[in-house]
């Protein structure tokens, strides 16, 4: 137990060096950063993870552009890794990620850590090509609509967790409609997507987040029809609220299945 606790924290530590590595190139060669590299990262990055993926359904739904990809939320790090991977195999476009403003630290921060990586904060979410946004604020969610909008009018599509926090085990909250709202708006197609591991590795208000769990996992990932304007009445009906319940029901809906399997006896 205590050799795997430290061989844990050793792979926590390469990972954080990964993207350090990614940060320092995205520093020096801003213009010449491409997918190949966050590609042989991402490959680094699992390995050492070291989680057994079972793919269900159409990967290749991925290679459509300009879309709002969609998942359940239990582990940043390790969600986002496993949709990227399956992202970048099947498309050479950019894959942008909507993620909470101090997601890497702010400077008021007691941890050291994430007090330090406060000041390379800008650099960090731009290598990392993400889209931060600050809870509750009007003005920065408006920003956020329009640099969604852009990205995928560019064909590079965003990856979004609506629920907009983690669950422990992964049977997702009610959606933000915000997002909805736009989707509908300017036609956005959505592809679901659900995530349902082995072990519960997400955090939640009452517990902590428990790293030695995100190693050597077991990871069924379901990867649903595409719902857009031509298979969904609700775009034609300006119904947002709709679509948000529709993609609810349709990410939950492996886990729904998984409680009804009987039990080996």
């Amino acid at each position: 137990m205590v050799f795997k606790t430290i061989a844990n924290n050793i792979k926590l530590c390469l990972m954080g060096l990964l993207v350090l590595v990614n940060l320092v190139i995205f520093y020096l060669f801003p213009k010449i950063i491409s997918n190949k590299v966050s590609i042989m990262l991402l490959y680094l990055f699992i390995n050492l993870l070291n989680i057994d993926v079972n793919i269900h359904g159409n990967e290749n739904e991925f290679s459509k552009g300009g879309v709002l990809i969609m998942a359940n939320h239990y582990h940043g790090a390790v969600d986002a890794t496993l949709i990227y991977d399956m992202y970048y195999k099947n498309n050479k476009n950019d894959l942008y990620t909507v993620v909470k403003s101090n997601i890497v630290g702010d400077k008021t921060d007691d941890s050291y850590l994430l007090n330090t990586l406060s000041f390379a904060k800008d650099y960090i979410i731009k290598s990392l090509k993400f889209i931060p946004y600050i809870r509750g604020d009007k003005e920065d969610g408006s920003n956020v609509k329009n640099i969604i909008t852009e990205c995928l009018n560019n064909e590079s599509s965003v990856l979004i967790f609506p629920e907009g926090t983690t669950s422990r085990c992964g049977v997702p909250k009610e959606f933000k409609t915000g997002i909805f709202r736009l989707a509908v708006e300017k036609q956005f197609s959505i592809l679901p997507i659900t995530i349902i591991y082995d072990k519960d590795i997400g955090k939640t208000i009452d517990n902590k987040l428990d790293n030695s769990n995100i190693f050597d996992n077991t990871a069924n990932i379901y990867i649903h029809d595409m719902i857009d304007s031509k298979t969904s009445e609700y775009y034609k009906t300006n119904d947002f609220m709709g679509l948000k319940n529709k993609t609810y029901d349709v990410i939950c809906s492996p886990f729904n299945v998984k409680d009804k399997e009987p039990t080996e006896q």
